[in-house]
């Protein structure tokens, strides 16, 4: 370290015997400490306030340090050279020459700056706070930085909300603070085949895959040897919201029993046949199989595919594109496909042979309603017919325009008017 005043002989101590003075320093020992603002002012007196100055006289940085007594106090293991590390870095070392030399490693700097009288530790270690993960289910935590409380469950997070807290029987005053940055990585949802319940109560059961709660049946809790699983209590608000999810599209799925060798790959709600010979030639057989609810999984079977969705073929031997609509797949020129907006909706891909089932269907199922190019009549399927609705038929309490599907005007022309 130099200043203007400060005389050379201060600086006559060998690399060897910096090193002798620093080895009980580097276990820990803070016999002599100063606030950081202490040290600024050492910098401002040696290097005008400057951390990352290198003037070229043989003392570099803030604290104006000389390389052999950088390297004799472990600074190397921060920077090559005291100017190249950071302001915390070069106090660090700083703090240890001042437990080694005093402050007249700063000869005047440092006594100027109540160097030696300051005993403060400038960076002193914050509370050290659990991993949640570390937590058995049923723990309630909170990051020390927020608001927000979750509960443990099978080492995820789940949220707790406010309206959950006297239902869910939540004991606020038992919750424990847990690391920040862990506690804003946990995942939101127990990982897939967990089983929940309502933890306010009731009878119903559900098994957790990709953060949907699917309903476990009946005949399906023991057949399915989901009563021999762990049952956990989960938040009220959030098993509601993952109760109405729905599994992403590609998830192929059958049912848990493994009694029934079919599977399926679910599209927007819909769970749909994948055959045998796609099974393979599709690739299907690559993805992760995840067994469900035989229950569940036949209400899914028998549901449409959400109307709008654009669809083509998963094997990619025809180019076609589709649009559903009341569970007919509906082909789209290119012109219909960019005319009717499908071009700025996702492109899923289905097994061929349930989309050439699809799109042979002779009429969407009754109540779809339709909407075509030519005209500004929206049209209502019933009985193989169409009837054209009036607008006093939409809104609040009624028809919901949004349920409305854009199909090329080919395809509503081949249905009679009632």
């Amino acid at each position: 370290m130099r200043s203007a005043a400060r005389q050379k002989s201060a600086l006559a101590v060998t690399a060897t015997a910096l090193i002798a003075l620093a080895a009980p320093l580097l276990t820990g020992t803070t016999a002599s400490a100063a606030s950081v603002s202490t040290w600024d002012k050492v910098a401002q007196c040696e290097a005008s306030g400057n951390w990352s100055i290198n003037t070229g006289n043989g003392y570099y940085g803030g604290l104006q340090i000389s390389m052999s007594t950088w390297r004799a106090f472990g600074g190397t293991a921060y920077a090559s050279r005291p100017d190249l590390a950071t302001k915390q870095q070069q106090i660090l070392t700083g703090e240890k020459i001042l437990a080694g030399q005093g402050e007249g490693a700063w000869p005047s700097c440092g006594p100027a700056a109540g160097l030696g009288s300051d005993h403060a530790n400038p960076y002193p270690a914050g509370p050290s706070y659990p991993d949640p993960a570390s937590l058995p289910s049923g723990t309630l935590v909170k990051s020390p930085n927020g608001p927000d409380v979750k509960v443990m469950i099978a080492g995820s997070g789940v949220p707790v909300a406010a309206s959950d807290v006297t239902p869910d029987h939540y004991d606020l005053g038992k919750i424990v603070l847990v690391d920040g940055a862990a506690f804003n990585a946990l995942p939101s949802a127990p990982p897939a085949g967990t089983v929940v319940h309502d933890q306010a109560g009731g009878a119903d059961r559900y098994v957790v895959v990709d953060g949907a709660a699917l309903l476990i049946g009946g005949t399906d809790w023991t057949a399915d040897g989901y009563n021999t699983r762990a049952d956990m209590g989960v938040p009220t608000a959030w098993l509601q919201q993952a109760a109405e999810r729905t599994l992403a599209n590609g998830r192929v799925v059958m049912a848990q029993s493994g009694n029934d060798p079919a599977r399926y790959v679910m599209l927007n709600g819909a769970a749909v046949h994948i055959s045998a010979a796609e099974w393979t030639a599709n690739g299907y057989n690559t993805r992760s199989l995840m067994g469900v609810p035989g229950e569940w999984l036949g209400s899914t079977v028998a549901k449409q595919v959400a109307n709008g969705t654009v669809v083509k073929d998963a094997s990619g031997t025809d180019a076609t594109v589709y649009a559903m609509a009341g569970g007919v797949a509906v082909p789209l020129t290119y012109a219909d496909f960019t005319g009717l907006g499908y071009d700025k909706r996702p492109l899923e891909a289905a097994p061929g042979e349930w989309l050439k089932s699809a799109a042979a269907k002779a009429a969407p199922a009754d109540g779809t309603m339709l909407l075509s190019p030519d005209s500004n009549t929206v049209w209502q399927i019933t009985a193989g017919k169409k009837k054209a609705l009036t607008a006093d038929a939409f809104g609040p309490g009624k028809l919901d325009f949004n349920h409305v599907v854009s199909v090329p005007t080919a395809f509503t022309a081949k249905f009679p008017t009632v």
